[in-house]
């Protein structure tokens, strides 16, 4: 009965359980994808793109951008999927550029190997893909904070403050307990406060009360969704 968090870090995947027996909220760093997986969660939500565009643009990047507002430049485009075995930056620019017209941000380019680690799971389990959700953490955070996007960037003092008290209005001290648990050389303040964020969206997936973006359902060549749930 675990729902779970996820959010990349720099030691891999930084998961935030929540058991619904007991209520307890616990942390735990995974090396990759492989070893986060091994144990299924009733739902996890976790920060990565999922389905993967073949050519066009996925909508759902677009409506997170326009929801998000001041903050849309947090949603970075996801990547084609050729260009997940790409070498090098150029590499993946190169093959982006013949499927899309457009080369691939620096911002992409930095997480193809942890959207890469989570779709070769996925790939493997099709079972499992029903039980993993994409969510993003600003727009957990903008409809966590009844439509409002956050007013500063996470990494700063004032970001900080903002997202930390929408997070103790539901989970109390936890972030301060993750913290004292998990070193942070392991994962950043930032981390913690966005996998809270994810696990406030797998309660409302699990409760059924979820928001997708986009409304209509679309999926990538490999039948995987490419959408957010918040």
């Amino acid at each position: 009965m675990i729902l779970r968090g996820v959010d990349g870090c720099p030691a891999g995947w930084l998961a935030v359980s929540l058991d619904l027996r007991t209520a307890r909220v616990t942390p735990e760093v995974f090396p990759d994808a492989a070893s986060l997986f091994r144990d299924p969660a009733l739902v996890t939500a976790i920060d990565i793109p999922i389905g993967l565009p073949g050519g066009q643009r996925r909508t759902v990047d677009g409506e997170a951008r326009q929801l998000l507002g001041p903050r849309a430049s947090s949603v970075f485009p996801a990547p084609a999927r050729v260009t997940l075995d790409a070498q090098s930056y150029e590499d993946a620019c190169e093959a982006s550029h013949v499927v899309c017209g457009k080369r691939l941000s620096r911002q992409s380019h930095a997480i193809l190997p942890k959207i890469k680690d989570v779709d070769s799971v996925l790939r493997r389990d099709p079972q499992l893909a029903e039980r993993v959700f994409e969510v993003h953490p600003e727009v957990c955070f903008s409809v966590w904070a009844e439509g409002r996007p956050m007013r500063h960037p996470k990494k700063t003092g004032f970001g900080f403050a903002e997202r930390i008290d929408l997070v103790r209005t539901v989970f109390g001290d936890a972030a301060d307990a993750i913290r004292v648990a998990v070193p942070r050389d392991q994962a950043g303040d930032d981390d913690i406060l966005d996998a809270l964020a994810a696990l406030w969206s797998a309660r409302r997936i699990h409760s059924g009360v979820a928001i997708r973006l986009p409304a209509e359902e679309e999926r990538d060549e490999l039948g995987l969704p490419m959408h957010m749930l918040v």
